[in-house]
């Protein structure tokens, strides 16, 4: 009788003691998302502008529903200075998240990978500036492999990731294009 008094008062405690930490969680959980989010745009707005030229001040989305395809570059004027995107692209391991600014001429301004789960030492490759920085300044019709034509040096080994992100800018520049 002892015994079964004392796992009653245990399970007592473990109960309350869970269901407090469900009310601590709960509590915690909506003003954190709320951080979260505004930590994930100002994210989106430090890639914007780190893939487009400086004199860009500001971005208008144009969106379809509720989804944004793209985004307008403008400057302090408003004047068209280029557009900018977000692209998710299937890459050698998992989806490859990229960000794009092209002018109005359509030459690429710059690119950044954001996210990618590429294979580390090879396919990751994408991300670091010496794979990047070649984008910059060049046309869209000159946006492919070097090996294929284009101006474009791909990653020793990671032939693969290299094309998805040609592949993925092509996809969204080719979606701007058809919209203006």
């Amino acid at each position: 009788m002892k015994m079964e008094k004392e796992m009653i008062s245990v399970l007592v405690r473990l109960v309350v003691l869970a269901a407090c930490a469900g009310v601590v969680l709960g509590a915690i959980y909506i003003p954190t998302q709320a951080q979260l989010e505004k930590y994930k745009e100002e994210q989106r707005q430090l890639a914007l502008k780190a893939v487009m030229p400086p004199g860009t001040d500001h971005f208008d989305p144009v969106k379809l529903g509720e989804e944004t395809l793209y985004y307008r570059a403008l400057d302090a004027d408003n004047n068209l200075v280029g557009f900018c995107f977000f692209h998710k692209q299937s890459g050698s391991q998992d989806m490859i998240t990229l960000a794009g600014g092209i002018d109005t001429d359509y030459k690429l301004a710059g690119i950044k990978i954001v996210a990618h789960k590429e294979t580390p030492g090879l396919g990751s490759k994408i991300a670091e500036l010496e794979f990047t920085d070649q984008f910059k300044g060049v046309h869209t019709s000159e946006l492919a492999l070097s090996k294929k034509g284009g101006k474009i040096d791909a990653i020793t080994g990671a032939t693969i990731s290299s094309q998805a992100v040609i592949d993925g800018l092509h996809a969204k520049i080719d979606e701007i294009k058809g919209m203006n």
